[in-house]
Parts: C-alpha cells; sequence; structure tokens
C-alpha cells in the first residue's frame, strides 16, 4: 500500500513537472518572439541615443552646370562690296596666290539680299538696335579647311592673336568698322587695342605661302555671341545658332 501511493505520488510530480516546463518554455518563446518590440519599445523610451554609422551613407549630388540654351535672336549675313553696294553672298570665288587679298568679307546683323554702302557705323547699328541690348552682341569667325596631306584644320577667331594663328596657311585680318577713330587710317585691329567694345565686323582674308596647300574649298563661318556660355565650356568653341556660313572656291 505505500509504495503504491509513492508510485501514485511519483506520477502527479512528473505530470506536475512537465506542465511547467512547458508553459515555460511556452513563456520563452514567447519572450523571445517579443523582445524587438519590446527593446524597441524600452530603447525609445529609456535607452540614450546611439551613433548608428551606415555602412554605404547616401552622398549629396554634385550639382549641375545649368543647361546651355542658345536664346540669341540676331540674324548674320556676309556680304562683300560691289560697286555702291554690300551684296549677301553664300560662295565666293577668288585667287588664292600668296599676298592676293582674296576678300574682305563683312558680318552684319541682318540677310538683306542688298545694302547701300554708305556710313558702315550707322548702317550696322541701325540693324543691331532692332534686338534688346544691342551693345553686349558681339561677331566671331571660324576658318574650315582641308590640306593635301589630309588634315582637317578648324580656326575660331575672336581676336587679333586668334588671327595670327592661321598663317602661313592663310593670313587673316580683322576690323572694327563701328568704332572708327575719325581721322585715324582704317587698318586692322591689333591685339593692344582689342578691348570690350571691340565689334570684329569685317575679316580679310590673304594669301600666305601655305596657301596652295589648301585643297578643299575654304568655309567661312561668321557668328554672333553675347556671352560666354555660346563657348563650350571643355573645347572653347561656339555652339550657339546665330552663324552664317559661306563657301570660298579658287
Amino acid at each position: 500500500m505505500k509504495n503504491k501511493i509513492i508510485l501514485i505520488s511519483l506520477i502527479i510530480f512528473f505530470i506536475i513537472f512537465g506542465t511547467l516546463t512547458s508553459l515555460y518554455c511556452i513563456d520563452q518563446n514567447r519572450m523571445r518572439n517579443n523582445l524587438p518590440v519590446l527593446f524597441s519599445t524600452w530603447g525609445k523610451k529609456y535607452a540614450p541615443a546611439l551613433d548608428i554609422k551606415e555602412e554605404n551613407p547616401v552622398l549629396p549630388e554634385e550639382p549641375k552646370e545649368p543647361e546651355y540654351k542658345d536664346d540669341n535672336p540676331v540674324k548674320l549675313g556676309i556680304y562683300i562690296e560691289q560697286g555702291n553696294n554690300l551684296v549677301l553672298i553664300k560662295e565666293h570665288t577668288c585667287n588664292w596666290s600668296a599676298e592676293n587679298v582674296m576678300g574682305l568679307f563683312y558680318a552684319i546683323p541682318t540677310q538683306e539680299e542688298y545694302i547701300l554702302n554708305s556710313n558702315f557705323d550707322t548702317m550696322w547699328k541701325n540693324y543691331i538696335n532692332n534686338y534688346e541690348n544691342a551693345d553686349i552682341y558681339r561677331i566671331g569667325y571660324s576658318l574650315d579647311f582641308t590640306l593635301s596631306d589630309g588634315n582637317n584644320m578648324h580656326y575660331q577667331i575672336l581676336n587679333p592673336d586668334d588671327a595670327y594663328k592661321t598663317f602661313p596657311k592663310i593670313m587673316s585680318f580683322l576690323y572694327d568698322d563701328i568704332n572708327l577713330v575719325p581721322g585715324k587710317p582704317y587698318y586692322h585691329i591689333t591685339q593692344d587695342v582689342m578691348y570690350d567694345y571691340t565689334i570684329c565686323s569685317s575679316l580679310k582674308l590673304v594669301g600666305d605661302v601655305e596657301t596652295s596647300n589648301i585643297s578643299s574649298d575654304i568655309k567661312l563661318t561668321a557668328f554672333c555671341w553675347d556671352t560666354e556660355d555660346d563657348f563650350d565650356p571643355e573645347t572653347g568653341l561656339y555652339r550657339g545658332h546665330s552663324t552664317y556660313e559661306i563657301t570660298i572656291k579658287k
């Protein structure tokens, strides 16, 4: 009888122990599952701020240059003198011999076919004053041709120093027909008198010792610019649309 009581007591003990163990494990699992939430809540209320460094921090984007937009409204034409008129041309044929004047080409802010060749200063200003902020516009040129050895040449001419770079392939001379000094001889611009207000209104081309090495026609382009952003920041070349182009043949 005594052994039976002990056996029943052990069975009851193991049943109670097993039940308590199961409940304990369930509680532990619940605690583990809820631990991030509990810790998060506790951390927000009671924990000090942690200095957490991102593995891949997001760097601020470099500022982009504003997209270039050419809003220059000036229409240009290239003219030569014929009698009492300045005549708009697309082609020009001339002698390319050394020391021979190939042509004096005027860049004028219009594309009228004929202009009375009177006072150039007054005429030029009458055309440019059709545009707002007329005093900001300046004129530049470019020359393109191919040599007999196959090299393609491109020259951008904004001032006398640029013009001299075309020598001895071809001689280039710039003139300011707008800001002439009364009584002073008509003479090409030199770098020492290239001012902010100087307008390179015409370009003279003269044959040089290596002009005979040019195997193609010469492309002469006049262009109008108003600010430095009209020139590509990488190449320095004009990128606007206010241009006029002619072909010079021999």
